[in-house]
């Protein structure tokens, strides 16, 4: 049997599409949770996305991870920029207050290191990524206002 020379151009093009697939796959699943992030070094954003963009939230009450705005003049500039649109879109965000005395809590004075708690656990879930629950969220503040 004798192939319609078509045919060679319609396998050639499904083996194009199918090596483009598999490498947009691959590509995809070697990217990190720092893809979705406003900044790279806002490594918050990957268990609260937007909800504590705000320089007031510079501690997880969670995990006890600190986030020093102060030393990521950026990522202010990127939060002023963004701040108006955030609020209108999400009026709850804003409205957590951490508990009195929190800053003199030894998990804020001393804080744990994100990256070193994030390499063991991609070392204990082989390389999985899931979702991190918040444990010790900030207290939602009522201020009179629904």
């Amino acid at each position: 049997m004798r192939r319609k020379p078509w045919t060679r151009w319609v396998a050639a093009l499904a083996v194009l599409l199918a090596l483009a697939g598999c490498a947009a796959g691959i590509r995809y699943a070697a990217t990190d949770a720092h893809g979705a992030r406003p900044d790279p070094s806002y490594y918050c954003y990957d268990c609260h996305g937007y909800r504590y963009f705000d320089p007031y939230y510079d501690w997880c009450a969670g995990y006890g991870f600190r986030y020093r705005w102060s030393g990521h003049p950026e990522v202010t500039r990127l939060y002023r920029a963004r701040y108006l649109e955030i609020r209108e879109a999400h009026p709850e965000y804003g409205r957590y207050r951490y508990r009195a005395g929190y800053r003199e809590n030894r998990r804020y004075r001393h804080p744990p290191s994100y990256e070193g708690w994030k390499e063991r656990m991609m070392e204990g879930r082989a390389g999985g990524r899931e979702k991190v629950r918040e444990h010790n969220p900030p207290v939602p503040v009522y201020d009179g206002r629904l």
